[in-house]
């Protein structure tokens, strides 16, 4: 997809390099932090080859000015507005990344009866709290002494450490703006709150959470509750991934809402299935009427846990419950309550849970993150409480304790996946 540049002034007579290639819904991607246009146009190019792609070079970086430092955060929000300005877009989605998900919010917030679509992936609440995080406070107070160290040691926090891609991000750096550009920056974002422009978004808005970019669950979690119509997902690939795989953000971006309306996306859920233990050897060992009572209490046991942490029914298999919950912490408090109390039981039960984003069709729930739960289920020892990967990140810093498992062939899915008991 070929690109031209083209150059607009800001509220404060900054010019801005901006770029526009392609055909389709127009979609502007705000740089994650010294992204160059002439550097990350392909990736976005190939990634979104449906929509006009627009993207620009943040003041200080890449073809924009530089040496405009203005010291507060209003003129670089107002940097990408005007780019949608001076574009004439009449409508558009956003896609923001990191630190540019406060412009990509600033944008959306601003233009509500323009906005189509918003992305914000891997978002913070605020760049203090994000300071306050002590592998990125390490990192920025290299800032003020080794610029070359802090571009090392910032861009292996993006990769991951040890990733030899962590060099050469670092070199970009080095290459596309300076320190005292990312100094000014950082100090113009570092007090701004962020609550007033997410609390006015009403886009439809899928937020992208990381959690291995050391951003708790809870950032996300408090972001989408803050936006009026807004869905979770979980990125689960390795760090140095995340900057490139926008598959997630591509399939929503793609999800127009004109196909099946009884089929939806139904946001980010933790998924909880339970399986008694032989059932059917149960009932011809107790007799009918023993093995119902034992079943209704199963059933009382996982009812009242869905009541305590918020957890919803979606329906009864036979030998269990499969329920649902917005919450990865609630779904595992509710588990590991459901094995207390069945533990004086004759009975004893499998919990398995995944966290996804499953498809809704009524009130019950299909696709990849249900199946996954339910084979998770199947593997299993009655009284465990097993989950994957997913959930044991979002529930990292919670108090509970996960025991690997190691990876385990599942029926129906292609790799193995890293399993975890969870205990309390």
């Amino acid at each position: 997809m070929d690109y031209r540049i083209e150059y607009f002034e800001s509220s404060d007579g900054a010019s801005i390099a901006a770029a526009r290639g392609g055909s389709g819904t127009p979609l502007v991607v705000v740089p994650a932090m010294v992204d160059k246009i002439e550097t990350m146009w392909v990736t976005y190019a190939r990634a979104f080859a449906d929509h006009e792609v627009i993207m620009y070079d943040r003041r200080g970086t890449g073809l924009s000015e530089r040496g405009s430092a203005p010291g507060e955060p209003e003129p670089y929000l107002q940097d990408a507005q005007a780019v949608v300005d001076g574009f004439r877009l009449d409508e558009f989605a956003v896609l923001g990344t990191l630190l540019g998900t406060i412009e990509a919010a600033s944008v959306a917030s601003r233009n509500t009866d323009r906005i189509t679509r918003l992305v914000l992936r891997s978002p913070i609440m605020g760049l203090a709290d994000w300071a306050a995080i002590p592998a990125v406070r390490a990192a920025l107070a290299a800032l003020e002494h080794d610029w070359e160290y802090f571009t090392e040691s910032f861009s292996q926090l993006v990769v991951g450490w040890g990733n030899p891609k962590g060099t050469e991000i670092a070199a970009r750096f080095r290459a596309m703006t300076s320190r005292d550009e990312l100094r000014a920056l950082f100090d113009a974002y570092m007090g701004l709150d962020l609550v007033p422009m997410y609390s006015r978004i009403h886009a439809p808005t899928l937020v992208e959470h990381h959690p291995g970019y050391f951003f708790p669950d809870t950032y996300s979690r408090r972001i989408s509750s803050l936006i009026g119509d807004c869905r979770m997902a979980v990125f689960s690939g390795a760090n140095n991934e995340f900057l490139t795989d926008l598959s997630i953000a591509r399939a929503f971006l793609a999800d127009d809402g004109s196909g099946d309306e009884s089929r939806s996306f139904s946001g980010f859920q933790t998924i909880l299935f339970t399986d008694l233990e032989s059932s059917t050897a149960l009932t011809q060992r107790l007799g009918d009427e023993v093995a119902q009572e034992l079943l209704g209490r199963h059933n009382a046991t996982v009812r009242a846990a869905l009541d305590e942490y918020s957890g919803r029914e979606v329906k009864h298999t036979g030998d269990g419950i499969m329920a649902s919950f917005r919450s990865a912490v609630a779904a595992v408090h509710a588990a590991l309550q459901i094995q207390r109390e069945l533990r004086d039981c004759q009975i004893r039960a499998r919990v398995g849970l995944n966290a996804g984003e499953p498809i809704a069709e009524g009130d019950d729930l299909f696709g990849t993150a249900v199946q996954l739960a339910a084979r998770i289920t199947d593997r299993a020892e009655p009284g465990q409480v097993v989950v994957s990967n997913v959930v044991r990140e979002l529930c990292a810093g919670k108090q509970f304790t996960f025991e690997s498992l190691g990876e385990v062939s599942l029926k129906g899915f292609s790799e193995p996946v890293v399993l975890y008991e969870a205990r309390s």
